[in-house]
C-alpha cells in the first residue's frame, strides 16, 4: 500500500515535465512556425507557463496528502470525546446459587429465622407443672376437717393404722425398705405421684376398666391394671429380682375411706 502513492506522485511530476516541455517547445518554435506558415499563433507568457507546472505539482501534492494522511477517527470511535458513544457491556449472568447457599448464608439465615422469644417462653409456660394450690396438701387434698383430707375423686384419707395416720402409711410406700421380708411395692414420684396414681387407678375401679374386685367385710380390695408402669418391687425379694417394675396397684378402701394403697 505504501508503493501506491509513491507510483502516483511519480507520474504526476512526469506528465508536469511533458507539459513544461511542450510550452517550453512552443515558445521555441512558435516564430518559425509563424513565419514558415503565415499563421499568427498566440504567445505564452514565460509566467503563465511556470503557473501552470506549478499548479501541476501541488495538485499532486495534493494528491499525496490525501492519500497518505490518516483517516481520522470519528466520535463514535474515539472513547475520549464526549459525544463517543460507549458499547454498553454485556449483561452478566446471574450467579446461580447451590442448594446450601442459603443455609450457609449468615445473614439470610439470620434474616429468615422467626423470632424465638416469644415460642420459648410460650412453651416454658406449657411445658412447667401447675403450681400447688398452697392450701392443698401435697397439691392435691382439700382438708375437710381435723386431720381428714378428701381428693378431688372423693377419696377421704384419715387418721388411723399403726402410723397414726392413713397418709403416714401411704408414706412408707414412696421408698424401698430393703431389709423387709418378703415384697415392698414402691411407688414412683414420691406423695405426690402416690396420690395421683391411686386417683386414676379409683377412677379406674369404678368404671370397671382391667379392674379386679374382692369383698372382705366392709372393706373393698380392688387390684387395676393401670397398662404402665407406676413404681417397682423393693424389700428382699424385689432387690434379689433386681427391683422388677411394678404396673398394677392394690387399693383396700372402706367405703371411701383409704386403708392402704401399694404398687404390684
Amino acid at each position: 500500500m505504501a508503493d501506491a502513492p509513491s507510483r502516483k506522485k511519480t507520474k504526476t511530476t512526469a506528465t508536469g515535465l511533458v507539459i513544461a516541455i511542450l510550452i517550453g517547445g512552443y515558445t521555441m518554435f512558435r516564430p518559425a512556425i509563424n513565419q514558415a506558415t503565415g499563421w499568427n499563433l498566440p504567445a505564452i507568457a514565460q509566467q503563465e507557463a511556470s503557473v501552470a507546472a506549478t499548479k501541476v505539482a501541488a495538485t499532486a501534492d495534493r494528491a499525496e496528502t490525501t492519500t497518505t494522511s490518516p483517516v481520522p477517527s470519528t466520535s463514535k470511535d474515539d472513547p475520549s470525546k464526549p459525544g463517543a458513544t460507549k458499547n454498553p457491556p454485556a449483561p452478566r449472568a446471574p450467579t446461580q446459587r447451590g442448594p446450601l447457599a442459603d443455609r450457609m448464608s449468615p445473614s439470610k439465615s439470620a434474616s429468615a429465622r422467626p423470632p424465638t422469644d416469644g415460642v420459648t417462653a410460650d412453651k416454658a409456660t406449657t411445658d412447667s407443672p401447675p403450681k400447688s394450690d398452697p392450701s392443698l396438701k401435697y397439691g392435691l387434698l382439700r382438708e375437710i376437717g381435723p386431720e381428714r383430707y378428701l381428693s378431688p375423686a372423693g377419696l377421704l384419707y384419715a387418721p388411723g393404722s399403726a402410723e397414726g395416720h392413713r397418709l403416714e402409711h401411704l408414706k412408707r410406700h414412696t421408698a424401698d425398705q430393703p431389709n423387709r421380708p418378703g415384697k415392698h411395692g414402691v411407688f414412683d414420684g414420691g406423695m405426690e405421684g402416690a396420690l395421683t396414681t391411686i386417683e386414676k387407678a379409683f377412677e379406674k375401679a369404678k368404671a370397671k376398666q382391667r379392674t379386679t374386685t374382692e369383698e372382705d367385710g366392709d372393706r373393698t380390695i380392688y387390684t387395676v391394671d393401670m397398662g404402665k408402669r407406676i413404681g417397682y418391687i423393693g424389700g428382699r425379694e424385689g432387690n434379689q429380682k433386681r427391683k422388677p417394675m411394678a404396673r398394677r396397684i392394690r387399693m383396700v378402701l372402706e367405703g371411701n375411706r383409704v386403708i392402704t394403697a401399694f404398687p404390684l
